[in-house]
């Protein structure tokens, strides 16, 4: 995402992204092509409202976003409503303290959607039976050894149930370090 980028740099963007030469846009837009020209260059000159329109309608953005007044390209004037945004959240990206770009390239990472569910998993304590029930049966285990055998303190097949006992938080690191979701971010 471009930092400080100008009116014109944004005008230029767009048209070469569409591989447009001025002449190919002044046709398809009635714009002249020393008007668009000069739209371009160092020295902006002042656009029209009718042409800023214009422009706008043919590349399929909001004015804000030609003006630069906004990085959102695609979703001009979208209600926070319709993103759940609570107010905490949207407090919290604007007050710097978070890394919004960051959060941006994560949330739109190939790997994100493996990542919030295993998330939604452990926040919302999906997984947190299945844990007790595991371990409490390996408690189980532990307990006929430990009234069958008699077993001394290293006996080995008593380690090997204790280690067998995992613990959720230690479960949840691994599954997220295996996504890498996050160590493989560009």
């Amino acid at each position: 995402m471009k930092q400080g980028i100008t009116i014109q740099e944004r005008l230029k963007d767009l048209r070469t992204e569409r591989h447009l030469k001025l002449e190919e846009l002044a046709a398809v837009t009635g714009i002249s092509k020393s008007a668009l020209g000069s739209y371009e260059n160092d020295e902006l000159k002042e656009i029209s409202h009718k042409n800023l329109v214009e422009l706008a309608k043919f590349y399929g953005v909001s004015t804000d976003y030609l003006l630069c007044l906004t990085e959102n390209r695609n979703h001009p004037g979208m209600e926070l409503t319709e993103l759940h945004l609570s107010d905490s959240m949207v407090e919290l990206l604007k007050s710097g303290r978070i890394n919004n770009r960051m959060l941006c390239e994560i949330a739109t990472h190939e790997d994100f959607v493996t990542l919030m569910t295993d998330t939604e998993i452990y926040v919302d304590g999906v997984a947190t039976a299945h844990f007790q029930n595991f371990n409490s049966l390996l408690e189980v285990l532990r307990g006929q050894v430990l009234s069958q055998y008699q077993p001394v303190e290293e006996d080995a097949a008593l380690k090997a149930l204790e280690a067998m006992q995992v613990q959720e938080e230690d479960y949840f690191c691994q599954v997220t370090h295996r996504t890498g979701t996050l160590s493989s971010m560009p």
